[in-house]
């Protein structure tokens, strides 16, 4: 009779030893997955935000190269936002602002651009829980070399900065479908 209670109570400590081990790992895959799924959208994020830029960048030159028009250049910014979804702002660095002149809509506006233009190194940021924000510069190479100038009025050097791209992603859909899981 005493050896059928003893193997009750061991039975028992299994089963509640059993079922605290399976909630604790229910509870921390319910924890982890939607921020691991969160964490791969933002890592995704970063990846075309990459791309975008590159892709702008590659389009800004081409079209800059070929007829200079900030009409044509405008225009090709807004093809690119509708097919990405993104808000995209150009900014000019002080060789650009010295030659072509200040536009406010091309100024850099917080300490975030300001460091791409000097350091001439992507960066990224939150600029709110669901939107993020990459900011790359332009870098002049020896094409630019034909119309722009540095801020002594010479031909700009290869490796100057010339501005910044900075594109902002919303990612509110992807935060919802992680914490909906």
């Amino acid at each position: 009779m005493q050896e059928q209670q003893l193997n009750r109570i061991i039975q028992k400590r299994i089963f509640w030893t059993f079922a605290g081990v399976t909630l604790f790992f229910l509870v921390l895959l319910l924890l982890l997955l939607p921020y691991r799924l969160y964490t791969r959208d933002v890592y995704e994020a970063r990846q075309n935000a990459r791309e975008v830029s590159k892709l702008i960048r590659s389009g800004l030159l081409s079209t800059m190269i070929s007829t200079g028009e900030s009409n044509n250049i405008r225009g090709l910014i807004r093809e690119f936002q509708k097919k990405y979804q993104f808000q995209f702002r150009m900014i000019r660095s002080s060789h650009v602002e010295k030659q072509h002149g200040v536009r406010e809509d091309e100024q850099a506006t917080d300490e975030l651009i300001r460091q791409v233009l000097a350091t001439g190194k992507s960066r990224d940021d939150w600029t709110d829980r669901t939107h993020f924000r990459f900011v790359a510069p332009f870098i002049s190479d020896h094409r630019c070399q034909e119309c722009h100038e540095s801020v002594d009025g010479s031909k700009i050097a290869s490796g100057e900065v010339l501005g910044a791209s900075e594109i902002i992603f919303d990612l509110s859909g992807h935060e919802a479908d992680a914490v909906r899981l």
